[in-house]
């Protein structure tokens, strides 16, 4: 009993006011007694309420021209608006902690402003004025409810669309058939999941692959995620679902192919530069350049990507499904 009461107020001492449910539930699975259950939830033991920034997403938020919105959340407003009508009844369902509900508008606001910016969640929750155990239950319950309700924004084009992007990148690149170009990079973890070694790339740091591919205008058409960073992209990309539906089931338009970099396979639907092995003609080094002035487009892509949700840059979680 002595031990469980020095570790309850060891944890107590990282709890807010807003906490109080969560202060009672760990003191009663402890089998505290009632008096000492009755003590910690009186103000005399609880923690002083957090002085944080008040109706910011109330009060500040709404002023914003159509421009400062945009600078600050990295998205403008009118695909805000849209990206809420397709998941506030989920995000109204059940309560996201706290001893104030938080509204459909303010979570999702929460949510890019963590996927936007590099901050810890403490300094979310002070911006916001919510505790940080909310920001935590606000930032997974609008990741869950995004990757299902809009799993349909990221769709492969069907042969009408590819056969317009084939034009574009011919009319730019002079290579015909083209409907996509495919590439891979690296998302940091803060940690190896669950210390696998596996997470750690040739470059040292921990890490998922994220697979991607883009047409002309840099549209993400495609996107696979979830392995290993020590795994090899000619790997990751046999065990996505674009390799299976382009090897057997035509997604890819006739004569059509994508184009990635030398670290994939040549298929018959994927074109890559010819290995330089010091013996390349003038027509293959030409060719070489100019599919590597094409396939930049993709990397920019990423950057563009990794720019926005700067999240990216570095996840600091340490759970599978977390992350």
């Amino acid at each position: 009993m002595a031990d469980d009461f020095v570790d309850f107020m060891f944890l107590r001492n990282f709890l807010d006011d807003t906490d109080s449910d969560f202060v009672l539930e760990v003191a009663t699975q402890l089998r505290l007694n009632s008096f000492i259950i009755f003590l910690l939830a009186s103000p005399f033991f609880r923690r002083k309420s957090v002085p944080r920034i008040k109706n910011f997403a109330e009060e500040i938020v709404p002023l914003y021209s159509l421009q400062d919105f945009c600078l600050n959340f990295r998205i403008c407003r009118s695909v805000f608006d849209i990206i809420l009508d397709t998941i506030e009844e989920a995000l109204v369902a059940d309560h996201a902690g706290g001893r104030v509900d938080v509204t459909p508008a303010k979570q999702l606001l929460i949510f890019i402003w963590y996927i936007v910016n590099q901050e810890s969640m403490r300094e979310v929750s002070q911006v916001f004025n919510v505790s940080k155990s909310t920001v935590h239950g606000i930032i997974r319950k609008v990741t869950r409810v995004i990757t299902t309700r809009l799993r349909n924004v990221i769709s492969w084009p069907d042969h009408e669309r590819q056969h317009q992007i084939s034009q574009k990148f011919q009319l730019n690149y002079g290579f015909q058939g083209v409907v996509g170009l495919l590439d891979g990079t690296h998302i940091r973890l803060a940690s190896c999941i669950g210390g696998d070694q596996d997470f750690v790339n040739r470059k040292g740091y921990p890490s998922v692959q994220l697979q991607v591919l883009i047409e002309d205008s840099l549209l993400i058409t495609s996107a696979y995620t979830g392995w290993p960073g020590c795994t090899h992209d000619a790997r990751v990309l046999r065990n996505s679902t674009l390799y299976d539906k382009a090897e057997h089931h035509g997604i890819i338009m006739p004569d059509g192919f994508v184009i990635g970099d030398s670290a994939y396979p040549l298929r018959d639907w994927l074109i890559t530069p010819f290995r330089d092995n010091g013996h390349l003609n003038p027509q293959q080094r030409r060719f070489n350049r100019q599919l590597s002035s094409c396939r930049q487009n993709v990397e920019r892509a990423i950057g563009h990507l990794k720019g926005r949700m700067r999240r990216l840059r570095e996840i600091p979680m340490h759970n599978a499904e977390d992350v």
